[in-house]
């Protein structure tokens, strides 16, 4: 049927009936007015469309052809006992009914048979009132949708955020470092942390250190100071050095910050100003 927008202010013969319209007097609805039912009675092709439409309604509330099912053999109940594992003395029961609200609703009755337009039950929403819920709840739906797709949104951008922030690293040693004694009243800590990539640095801080002459060096000792191994410069109070790959922090367990004169001698000058030992 071809589809028009509908005209209820006008009974022009080219003006048919929607099929939204159509479908809803179909299944019951109360005609949005006299104009549509005079049209209706007069147009051929949309009658045609409401008589096809009322069929299909009318098959779906009843039962038809439910007494023509055909039972199954006993062997295919037994083949689902055996695959799904059930009991022997399970058996099936009768077919279950369509919907009560199916096989209880009422057939329509088109304009002229049966009761009247006027004479239908006053809990027949009006289409014009039918159309303005729908409407109404399409206002309140949207915003709701709206609320929702956003809340995924932000708790997808945070699962995502905690996903990529890199993992903190691991602490794997500490230790106080204590002034020598030419160096009454400095102090300074030491803690060896390990990268979510294993690199191992040492992270050093020292306070309360008098000026002098020359630059502070970092040191890792043997507890004999048998053997030193060089980590940097440490330029201001605090700072983070790696620890050179394959190196043994159970060898070189002493953490000592010295004072090197700017003499281009790279060895240590003897001169520590605060040590301590790691608890490795």
């Amino acid at each position: 049927m071809e589809q028009r927008t509908p005209d209820r202010d006008t009974h022009a013969p080219w003006a048919h009936l929607d099929a939204d319209a159509l479908a809803l007097l179909a299944i019951g609805e109360a005609p949005a007015g006299e104009a549509e039912l005079q049209h209706l009675g007069e147009c051929a092709a949309c009658r045609a469309e409401f008589d096809a439409l009322s069929g299909a309604a009318s098959v779906a509330r009843t039962t038809l052809g439910q007494g023509a099912l055909v039972s199954p053999p006993s062997s295919v109940w037994a083949g689902i006992q055996r695959e799904l594992g059930l009991p022997a003395d399970l058996r099936p029961g009768p077919p279950a009914p369509l919907p009560a609200v199916l096989a209880s609703a009422p057939s329509p009755a088109g304009p002229g048979e049966g009761e009247s337009a006027a004479e239908r039950p006053s809990a027949v929403a009006d289409l014009a009132d039918a159309r303005a819920r729908r409407s109404r709840r399409r206002r309140l739906i949207a915003p709701l949708v709206g609320v929702a797709a956003a809340a995924a949104l932000v708790a997808t951008v945070a699962l995502s955020w905690d996903a990529l922030r890199p993992a903190p690293p691991v602490t794997l040693a500490s230790a106080s470092l204590d002034a020598l004694p030419a160096w009454a009243g400095a102090s300074g800590e030491a803690v060896v942390l390990e990268r979510p990539d294993g690199e191992r640095v040492v992270s050093i801080t020292v306070a309360d250190a008098a000026e002098a002459e020359g630059v502070r060096e970092v040191w890792l000792l043997t507890p004999e100071v048998d053997g030193l191994i060089s980590l940097g410069l440490l330029e201001g109070d605090s700072g983070e050095f790696a620890i050179p790959a394959g190196i043994d922090l159970g060898e070189y367990p002493i953490v000592d910050v010295s004072l090197e004169p700017v003499d281009g001698d790279p060895a240590h000058s003897g001169d520590s100003i605060v040590r301590g030992a790691l608890d490795v």
